[in-house]
């Protein structure tokens, strides 16, 4: 059975444009990196951007339409199963 999403396309579209500027921008600032440029320059975009608050709207816009269709206990789940960043080396 295949279970569908409705979205709103104002906010479905904004994501899409967010996310096409962080591929290409970060693309551009590794290549720069990759061709010896000081890697700061990817902390300034991060931070100049405001990419977490960004991300975070991201999550939050898809995470209530996942929310909608499979609930907030399975969102959840899904949310317990990523990886993230650790100071661990």
């Amino acid at each position: 059975m295949t279970r569908s999403i409705s979205v709103e396309l104002a906010g479905f579209t904004g994501l899409f444009q967010d996310l096409e500027e962080y591929v290409v921008s970060l693309d551009r600032v590794l290549s720069r990196i990759g061709a010896g440029a000081d890697p700061r320059i990817l902390l300034d975009y991060v931070v100049e951007y405001g990419l977490p608050a960004r991300l975070a709207r991201a999550r939050q816009f898809v995470g209530d339409s996942l929310e909608e269709v499979i609930g907030a206990e399975a969102l959840e789940e899904i949310a317990e199963q990523v990886e993230g960043y650790s100071d661990r080396k």
